[in-house]
């Protein structure tokens, strides 16, 4: 299925404010839906607890992303949705390990890959609880100062998966650390890798963040440079040789990290995807291209399939595919499992 498309302009708060009045049902089901799931894993905790909790997050927020809280708190209004139930929707992987650290259920498999012009594709499936589906869609803003922007994301969300008009690219795995914290959640970092005009400061925006709990990060631009950053909530290591061909699932690698890895379910398929994932991205047909890509993201073979179908609606489900062009400023969507159909191509250069 191919995805929504909302258009914002204007200020950080005016973007968000139109986002919110934009999808104001869907951004309170999904918030709700989340914190939901928090409680589910943290059968210990109520409401109240939960939303107190994530309004202490709130200003942390503010004081390390000015901008990218000013577009938050117009979501916010917009929808008329309390902030903190928000902050829940939006960094839920992050809320629920400092609610209640453990293992986690979220499958992505990402890559980048060098084609023969010197170029840099990336991109990943994005595996999350099966009812999130429904509420992904792309999201293009085009601020008064910045950048443009056209993020794959979902409703009432700050940036997931995206590329600017300045040429960088950024999306994520889920990572579980056992040092999370109070902290800045990951969509806001996202969100300030895509306001970047450098590559330094699209990489500060991981490194240096109090971050909240720990995902992977992969980073590219137009120039040909790509990086793959995994963190904890206070550690950070960064990974790959800036090489031909890159993978990363849902497990911690850089051996400094790992005395904070949380421990990894019994049926976890993490380190069969990427095994296999890097299997098919070295066999792959050169020069690579974006839908070959699509193609093997849709790979069902072995135990541990790319494409994670789950009839279970708490269960983790790919939910979509994002490959990105950072050079171009294009990608390539699908919303819902990869095998399901082909991508769709949108150039953010030729959005209105």
């Amino acid at each position: 299925m191919q995805p929504r498309l909302i258009q914002l302009r204007g200020s950080p708060f005016d973007m968000g404010r139109q986002y919110g009045a934009a999808l104001r049902d869907e951004i309170h089901a999904l918030a709700e839906e989340r914190l939901r799931l928090s409680l589910l894993a943290a059968p210990g905790a109520g409401r109240e607890q939960a939303l107190a909790l994530a309004a202490r997050m709130l200003p942390l927020q503010e004081a390390w992303a000015p901008a990218v809280h000013a577009e938050f708190m117009g979501i916010a209004e917009g929808a008329g949705i309390a902030p903190e139930l928000l902050l829940i929707g939006n960094g839920y992987t992050d809320f629920k390990d400092v609610l209640c650290t453990g293992a986690g259920t979220e499958e992505c498999s990402s890559f980048w890959v060098r084609p023969d012009d010197g170029s840099v594709l990336c991109g990943q499936t994005w595996d999350m609880h099966a009812t999130a589906e429904p509420f992904v869609l792309l999201v293009h803003r085009r601020p008064d100062d910045g950048p443009a922007t056209l993020s794959f994301t979902t409703a009432g969300c700050l940036s997931l998966i995206g590329i600017n008009s300045a040429g960088f690219a950024v999306g994520n795995t889920n990572l579980v650390p056992t040092d999370a914290r109070l902290g800045v959640i990951y969509l806001a970092m996202i969100h300030r890798v895509l306001a970047s005009a450098t590559w330094d400061q699209a990489v500060q925006s991981v490194t240096a963040a109090p971050r909240s709990s720990g995902h992977h990060y992969y980073l590219a631009d137009g120039a040909g440079h790509a990086a793959g950053i995994e963190t904890t909530a206070t550690r950070h290591a960064a990974l790959g040789d800036d090489g031909g061909t890159y993978v990363h699932t849902n497990h911690y690698e850089a051996p400094e990290l790992l005395p904070l890895a949380a421990p990894l379910d019994a049926g976890a398929t993490t380190c069969g995807r990427a095994a296999r994932l890097r299997e098919l991205l070295d066999g792959a047909a050169r020069p690579v291209t974006p839908p070959a890509l699509a193609t093997l993201l849709a790979d069902h073979a072995g135990p541990t399939p790319i494409c994670v179908h789950n009839a279970a609606p708490d269960g983790g489900k790919s939910c979509g595919l994002a490959i990105l062009s950072p050079r171009t400023r294009e990608m390539w969507v699908r919303v819902g499992n990869p095998c399901g159909g082909e991508p769709e191509r949108v150039a953010l250069d030729e959005l209105d």
